[in-house]
This record gives C-alpha cells, sequence and structure tokens, in this order.
C-alpha cells in the first residue's frame, strides 16, 4: 500500500534538528525537549539519594515500596539510555561524551554496550531469526511463564554478542571500545561503592532495581514485537518497512515517563529520529497503514489481557 501523501515529507523533516536557541544553544543540546530526559535522570538519582537517607526510619513495606519505586525509575532511565543510543542529546562531542558516561552511571551498566544488541541487531533483524530478541523463542504454554522467563532466556545470547563486539572493537582499539571501557567503570563503580557502603541498602534501592529495569526494558521486545509481523530483510527503516512489525502503545503516561517509546513502529522506521516527532508520525504515516489491533491505549490492560487474564500473549485482540 502506497504512502499517505506527504507522509515522505514529514519524515523527512522530522530528521532535522531544530534550530539551536536560547537555553537550548547555551546547554548545547540538538533539543530542548530533552530537558525531560535529563529530568528523569536526575530524579532517580534523587529518589536513590532520599531513599539511602531515610532508611534507618523506614519498614518493611516501605522497603518494598522504595525498592518498586527504584524499580519504576530504574526502567525509564533505561528507555533514556535506548533513546540516547539513537539520538544524540547533546550537539557538542565533548559534553555528549560527558553525557553518555553520566548516563551509565545512572542506568547502572555500561550505555554503550546497548549498541550491538539493539541499534545493530534487533532493529536490522526485527523478529527474524537473528534477532536475539526475536519473540518465537518463548514457547512455554503458560503466557504468565513467556512473560517472566523472556529475559534469562534471550540475555545469553545478548551478552555472547555484547562480548563479541567488544573483542572486535578492542581489536581497533575504536572510540566505541574506550566508550565501553569508561562506562563500565564509572556504572560499576557507583554499583560497588553503594554496596561497600551498606550492602543492604545498595542491593534494595540500586543493584536489584538496576537488574529489574534491564528486565523490564529487553521484555518490553515482548510486549511491543509479540504476534507482529517479522521484517522484510534488507528493510528494516523507512517507509518500506513491514508496518505491522510493532505494536504501539499510545497511552500518555508511558510516553511521558519514556519519552515516546510507545510510538514503537515510527520509531523502527526513522530510529534516528527525535522522539518528539513520533506521535505526529504515528498518527500521519504509521495509523491509516497499520492494523489498528496493533495500536494499544493502555500498556497495563494490554499486560493483563495477554499475560495473566484471559492470556492471549500476543495475539492481535482488543479488549472489549
Amino acid at each position: 500500500m502506497s504512502p499517505p501523501p506527504g507522509s515522505v515529507n514529514l519524515a523527512k523533516i522530522a530528521q532535522i534538528a531544530p534550530p539551536k536557541t536560547g537555553p537550548c544553544a547555551w546547554l548545547c543540546m540538538n533539543n530542548a525537549a530533552d530537558v525531560r530526559t535529563l529530568g528523569i535522570c536526575a530524579a532517580k538519582g534523587a529518589l536513590a539519594a532520599l531513599y539511602w537517607h531515610c532508611w534507618d526510619m523506614m519498614g518493611p513495606v516501605t522497603y518494598a515500596v522504595a525498592t518498586l519505586v527504584m524499580f519504576c525509575a530504574s526502567f525509564f532511565v533505561a528507555t533514556m539510555v535506548h533513546n540516547a543510543m539513537h539520538c544524540r542529546v547533546f550537539h557538542h562531542p565533548v559534553v555528549e561524551t560527558v553525557w553518555e558516561v553520566a548516563l551509565s552511571a545512572v542506568f547502572g551498566f555500561p550505555t554503550e554496550a546497548y549498541r550491538p544488541t539493539h541499534n545493530l541487531n534487533h532493529h536490522v533483524y526485527t523478529e527474524l531469526e537473528e534477532d536475539h530478541l526475536h519473540t518465537a523463542q518463548m514457547t512455554y504454554r503458560w503466557p504468565l511463564a513467556n512473560l517472566l522467563l523472556f529475559f534469562p532466556t534471550v540475555y545469553p545470547g545478548v551478552s555472547r554478542l555484547e562480548q563479541e563486539y567488544i573483542r572486535q572493537e578492542a581489536r581497533k582499539m575504536s572510540k566505541s571500545f574506550f566508550m565501553i571501557l569508561a562506562d563500565m567503570v564509572c556504572a560499576h563503580g557507583v554499583t560497588l561503592t553503594l554496596l561497600y557502603l551498606d550492602w543492604r541498602k545498595g542491593l534494595a534501592i540500586w543493584f536489584l532495581p538496576n537488574v529489574l529495569g534491564v528486565d523490564a526494558i529487553l521484555t518490553m521486545n515482548l510486549l511491543q514485537h509479540g504476534g507482529c509481523d517479522p521484517i522484510v530483510r534488507g528493510k528494516h527503516k523507512g517507509e518500506d518497512m513491514e508496518i505491522n512489525a510493532a505494536r504501539n502503545f499510545v497511552g500518555p503516561v508511558i510516553n511521558y515517563f519514556t519519552c515516546n517509546n510507545g510510538y514503537h513502529t515510527a520509531h523502527h522506521m526513522y530510529n534516528a529520529m527525535h522522539w518528539t516527532r513520533y506521535p505526529e508520525l504515528h498518527e500521519r504515516v504509521v495509523k491509516p497503514r497499520m492494523d489498528p489491533r496493533l495500536d494499544e491505549r493502555c500498556i497495563l490492560r494490554y499486560l493483563w489481557r495477554a499475560y495473566f487474564w484471559p492470556g492471549t500473549q500476543g495475539q492481535r485482540t482488543k479488549a472489549a
């Protein structure tokens, strides 16, 4: 089916960075909207500091609540890492480098290691066998088992791909290799320091929520691609890409805190596009052509329907 009139021009315009004026210019930012990105990352650090300070005044219930809140914050920061690996936040190369290393510290894991498994693999081979995150790996009859075991199922392959990439970049002594080293020192340095200061606080407030955040960002692939169509090999971006290759979650709350990561088809079509352009691209280019059953308003309702009750796990259904 041919794209609607005007969509090609929209896609081209969407990749042009806005003028660097006002605060956007003196902060070296490509888009002033990324103040939200910085705010979400800062909020995670502030919450961790608050819970650390109040730990002795908390009880078992508040411990659990604090860990849950930190898990949500860790997931939101993981989506900031996802965005940062696709679209630069700062136009000044030194500031961008410092930002990536600082992001690793807040994320808890090396940001640059996201590149080989996501940018160079998942985006190129979406739902094909080469995709280390392809959802056909999950074959359990119980839907919840597929949800809970997605991360441990895909992680060995993801880890091998990361290690291969690091060895390859080390042989070349590339910038990416040194970025991974800097990211590792900063990310693991913060984690180890907190565990050394107080292993109980470090585990509950920092390390465990960070691991669960990584689990969640990888498991999002099951929600966003389960039951969708694989791409045609070699057509993994642009308007020739399979339009039903992803499920979209278009609710305002999830898209505020993840900076529009719910508009997943638009992201796959133009992954270098700034996230502020995704809603318009979704409405004008994706929605008129896609299977309407792949447009979900609420991610929590879909999660319940797909993996709890009635357990449709990726089938293209809509809530009654």
